[in-house]
């Protein structure tokens, strides 16, 4: 195979939520009694309004509206303890402008600049405009050739078309890209366009797969 291309995921792939939990940040946990918070109903009504994150985002203070109608519909709804928009609104700025939400891998850095010594090394990431300056910020950005985020096309890698955009800027022919994920389901997907995958498992938790299986980006 004359592999040229390596398509990356973001999330589980390049970095993972500081606190385990992408919609509980630090400094939600800083401003939100979790004992005083229904954590089932949480969840339960973030699923109702989890649409409002597939809205096409092209700028910084788009996603802070975003973020800040997103949690302002959960935390309101689930009836938290003397509830203000402005708590909200405070969640939403750091989630945004802040770099604490995200933690990179250990090594990822030195992953990467390999990898880019042997191929053109492209990011596909179901993510907002926030992931921008972030990867500038710790000094990955430049190491890709092309970005792609899926707020900023308005679709996501679900829809199938999001894998488009870069096999046609790259024109990328049949199983000349490997892309990893750690998403099965979008494994599928990118397989049935024509991609070779990789099941990213960073925590080891994935006993058995019909993806091969890695737990890091020198595995590819």
């Amino acid at each position: 195979m004359n592999i040229k291309y390596v398509i990356l995921d973001f999330g589980k792939v390049i970095a993972y939520p500081t606190t385990g939990n992408w919609d509980m940040t630090p400094k939600f946990l800083e401003l939100i009694d979790i004992d005083k918070l229904n954590i089932k109903k949480f969840k339960m009504i973030r699923k109702k309004h989890e649409h409002i994150l597939s809205e096409k985002i092209t700028t910084l203070e788009e996603e802070y509206d975003m973020f800040t109608r997103f949690y302002d519909n959960i935390l309101s709804e689930c009836n938290y303890p003397n509830y203000s928009k402005e708590l909200a609104k405070r969640i939403a700025y750091d989630r945004t402008y802040n770099f604490d939400k995200y933690r990179l891998y250990n090594n990822i850095k030195e992953e990467l600049i390999n990898l880019k010594k042997k191929y053109v090394l492209i990011l596909l990431s179901d993510n907002w405009p926030c992931v921008i300056p972030y990867m500038k910020h710790y000094g990955i950005y430049d190491l890709f050739d092309k970005i792609y985020v899926s707020s900023i096309y308005g679709v996501e890698k679900k829809d199938k078309v999001f894998f488009d955009y870069p096999m046609q800027d790259f024109n990328i022919k049949n199983k000349e890209a490997i892309f990893v994920d750690d998403n099965e389901s979008l494994l599928d997907i990118a397989k049935e366009k024509g991609l070779i995958v990789r099941l990213m498992d960073r925590e080891n938790k994935v006993l058995n797969s019909k993806h091969k299986i890695i737990n890091n980006l020198t595995k590819i």
